[in-house]
């Protein structure tokens, strides 16, 4: 029958084109089947009608071929259209591309899973349908299956029309016809999954590298090491690579855990092992004590343990040291001076747990009394303190923060004995049934205590010398004294004293003498006052006194009774006075403070005019006061701004004219008042306490000034700076002079340094030391302002000294006064015969020149050659060498 049907197609009795139309509707591999919802019923052969209508009458066999056929075809079409179904509604998307990767056939599942019709998906290029990361991929595979003709795999993502795109995983093939066939299964689930797992390892892999507790995992059959995290490697030493594959009783560090193989099996019975305190011994040799627990489970079918290991070191040996400070702590309590109490409640009842030792000092009484008497500790209170420590305790039974009371016993034997009392409560229980279980304390015998402060509050009112009241009484008592007076309107005057020459004698007779002196001012202060005045000391010699309702008069009378009351020191012939300053209130000032400070500007002008002096204050003098305030503030600030200059001036040889050296004289260039000379500024600078550091700076600039000249190619030279009393007596002056010529590199005979005779008779044994230092070194030496002091002659002899310089007051009229010119001659000859230099200083006209060189002068300074110049102008002057006998204040300086 197949064979005659096969034969009668071939002869072209049934068209094949025509009668198999449908194959290429239901072929999968056209993809022509319509989806069930497109058709409802199988496809039939389709023969067309026009072939139909002019087909001549059949014979009976042909009738039964064709009976035969068309039940065949029926057959045959059922089957297909089984096969499509199957085809269509797959698990798996299929897709047929041509050789271009076009789109020529699909099924439901493929179309579903892309949410596309099908008949806009045939036509499509495949790669469109693929996330743009995955195309070249795509095209890669493709490329290789076509080439091959061979069967791949690949994983990629595919756009979908709504939802995020699938993960899929794709296999190919390619038949002899080019075409490439597609199996698309949706792995969407399983990638999630993948990555789910991913990310669970990846945070598991974190927490046990992360750890803070060392971590091991050990096969538990075989007992080798298989993982370790970063902590344990860092805790013993050991290099991961070196601990892995090992046997855990192979190392020593582990030997605490399982020492050998029977030793690891033997805990293999329990699944959970905690031990609190193992020891492990790093590589470098250190015992650490850990705390390690162990748990047995499954990992991938193989039975692992986990070792968990805590370096409790730290806390072994705290708990040691505990136990150590306990130890010490009960001495303590036994041999501390503190009495240690502790009781406890029971049932409204008090019952003694603990008295130290220290209780029978205190008290009297031992600790086998109050384990006798639970009243004890109250009858023993004194009666006046009983309702004190009673709210004491109630505070603290209330649970309120209470400070330690103090209060009275009374001792065993009778006596009263201040007490220290501080304790605390212990609770039991919770919320409303919570009560006081205990009740721990320490009582403290202050009764020494007591007594030092008593003295201990007259020390911190009073001075303790004179017994006087002190600056904080003094305070608190003018207070008082201003606001009565405000109410009632009176005066009060308040005295500023100081003791004239005090220094000199603590210096000189020592400071026994000197607290001798200060007791007998405050008698004598006290003898010129009433008993409603106040007499204090304010610290060193100076002493306030504030009188009650006195005006003017009244105070000058006050004041001219002490200073001719003098005050004198028992048993010796000293005798001294003081300088009183005074300020009224309300006229002078309303407040303590302003009249304390305007009395002292007033005293310090009466020092300022001799002293044994009393002044009132004024207006004036507060200006005064200002001002000179202004300048020290200012100076302080100059030194850190380097606001100071030097300026110099040429000393001439008389003979020759030229050059002989300078003098360096300081100015101040101020930034708002301009530049200042130093007869405005040093002696406030040198009763503030800094010349000093302003003398530093001019040694260090001369020298550096003179090594910049020589470094110009100016010299030799030689520059004098004036020193004041103060800083030649300086422990650091010798160290300044010494270093300046060493940092410079410049000569010692470059730098001259000039005394005057007051400074040279300030302290001669001290002054006659430090110069026999600088000669020693190679400096010059010169008496500055020579006959204005009172040195002697004699005294004279033993200064290694190379100049005088006779002071400018007798050069000024030297050709009309005969007394200044007697006294010059003078100077000349002593010089002359002594072998020292002569300078003249403040030569200021042709005349004083003339004298000066007919009386044979060497040296000479002054106007007349020329003013201090600053740096520059110095410099230029230099370089020029004038003739100053030629040319005084010649051409070179007007240019300056």
């Amino acid at each position: 029958m197949r064979r005659s049907f096969r034969n009668h197609v071939q002869r072209g009795s049934l068209p094949v084109e025509e009668t198999f139309e449908w194959e290429k509707d239901v072929s999968p591999e056209r993809g022509g089947r319509q989806p069930a919802h497109e058709q409802t019923h199988p496809a039939r052969p389709h023969v067309p009608k026009q072939t139909r209508q002019h087909r001549p009458s059949a014979s009976p066999s042909e009738r039964d071929i064709t009976a035969l056929c068309s039940g065949a075809c029926e057959g045959i079409a059922n089957a297909l259209g089984k096969y499509a179904d199957l085809y269509d509604f797959a698990p798996i998307g299929y897709f047929t591309l041509d050789e271009a990767g076009v789109i020529r056939a699909a099924n439901l599942t493929g179309a579903t899973l892309i949410g596309e019709e099908r008949s806009r998906l045939v036509g499509t290029k495949f790669e469109q349908l693929v996330s743009e990361e995955y195309r070249p991929t795509l095209t890669d595979f493709l490329a290789r299956i076509s080439s091959s003709a061979c069967k791949g795999t690949c994983e990629l993502t595919l756009l979908v029309k709504e939802g995020p795109p699938l993960y899929v995983r794709i296999e190919a093939s390619c038949n002899e016809e080019m075409e490439i066939r597609l199996a698309v299964l949706d792995i969407s689930d399983r990638k999630r999954s993948e990555e789910a797992l991913l990310v669970s390892e990846t945070r598991y892999r974190r927490l046990f590298e992360a750890a803070k507790d060392g971590i091991m995992i050990v096969g538990a059959d075989s007992g080798a090491i298989t993982e370790v995290n970063p902590t344990l490697v860092e805790m013993i030493g050991i290099p991961r690579e070196e601990l892995l594959d090992r046997r855990i009783w192979e190392i020593e560090a582990f030997s605490g855990f399982a020492a050998s193989h029977a030793h690891f099996d033997a805990l293999q019975h329990r699944d959970h092992i905690h031990h609190d305190d193992l020891p492990l011994k790093t590589a470098d040799g250190r015992q650490l004590a850990v705390e390690v627990i162990s748990t047995i489970y499954h990992d991938r079918q193989t039975r692992v343990i986990q070792y968990n290991i805590r370096d409790i070191t730290v806390r072994k040996q705290a708990e040691e040291a505990l136990l150590k400070s306990e130890e010490q702590c009960r001495t303590l309590v036994s041999n501390i001076n503190e009495y240690v109490y502790s009781v406890r409640f029971e049932n409204g009842a008090i019952k003694s747990i603990y008295h130290s030792p220290k209780c029978l000092d205190i008290t009297g009484y031992a600790p086998e009394d109050y384990y006798q008497d639970p009243l004890l500790w109250y009858n023993m209170i004194h009666e006046d303190d009983r309702e004190l420590v009673m709210e004491f305790l109630d505070g603290i039974f209330s649970g309120k923060d209470q400070q330690p009371i103090r209060h009275r016993i009374i001792h065993k034997d009778g006596t009263e004995r201040w007490i220290l009392n501080n304790c605390a409560v212990q609770r039991a229980g919770s919320g409303f049934d919570r009560t006081i279980s205990r009740l721990d304390g320490f009582i403290l015998d202050i009764t020494e205590i007591k007594q030092a402060e008593e003295n201990i509050f007259f020390l911190a009112h009073h001075d303790p010398l004179t017994k006087l009241p002190n600056r904080s009484t003094l305070y608190a008592r003018i207070e008082q004294v201003l606001s009565v007076a405000q109410k009632a309107k009176r005066n009060v005057a308040l005295l500023f004293l100081d003791i004239d020459g005090f220094k000199q004698i603590n210096d000189t007779m020592g400071h026994d003498v000197g607290d001798r002196l200060l007791q007998s001012v405050a008698r004598s202060l006290s003898d010129c006052t009433r008993s409603c005045d106040v007499v204090s000391r304010l610290g060193g010699d100076e002493f306030v006194i504030v009188l009650w309702d006195c005006g003017v008069a009244e105070t000058t009378i006050v004041a001219e009774k002490i200073i001719n009351a003098g005050f004198s020191v028992e048993g010796s012939n000293i005798a001294v006075n003081t300088s009183i300053g005074i300020s009224i209130y309300p006229d002078d000032g309303e407040d303590y403070l302003v009249l304390l400070k305007n009395a002292d500007i007033a005293m310090y002008h009466a020092k300022k005019t001799g002293g044994s002096n009393f002044e009132f204050f004024t207006h004036k003098l507060n200006e005064q006061a200002h001002e000179r305030f202004a300048i020290e503030v200012d100076l302080r600030r100059a030194i850190d701004h380097d606001e100071f200059v030097l300026h110099y001036q040429p000393k001439v040889d008389l003979a020759t004219g030229r050059f002989s050296g300078m003098e360096a004289l300081i100015r101040w260039q101020h930034p708002t008042r301009g530049l200042i000379h130093p007869e405005q500024f040093i002696s406030i600078a040198e009763e503030s306490g800094l010349l000093t550091p302003i003398s530093k700076w001019i040694i260090r600039t001369v020298c550096r000034q003179i090594r910049q000249w020589q470094q110009q190619g100016i010299g030799p030279l030689s520059v004098a700076v004036n020193l004041s009393a103060s800083f030649f007596q300086h422990r650091d002056f010798e160290d300044t002079v010494e270093s300046a010529l060493m940092e410079t590199g410049i000569l010692p005979e470059c730098l001259e340094l000039e005394l005057t005779e007051a400074t040279i008779m300030s302290d001669p044994q001290k002054v006659l030391g430090s110069m026999a230092a600088m000669k020693a070194l190679g400096l010059q030496l010169s008496i500055d302002d020579f006959g204005t002091g009172y040195s002697s002659l004699s005294y004279l002899k033993k200064l290694p000294v190379d100049k005088l310089k006779i002071d400018q007051s007798f050069i000024h009229n030297i050709a009309g006064d005969s007394d200044n010119a007697a006294v010059v001659r003078a100077v000349i000859s002593i010089g002359r015969s002594m072998q020292l230099k002569v300078i003249a200083e403040g030569v200021e006209t042709a005349s004083q020149l003339a004298w000066l060189q007919a009386e044979g002068s060497e040296e000479a300074q002054g106007y007349y050659f020329s003013r201090p110049l600053p740096t520059t102008g110095m410099t230029a002057l230099l370089r020029q060498g004038p003739n100053f006998l030629h040319n005084p204040r010649g051409k070179m300086q007007g240019r300056h």
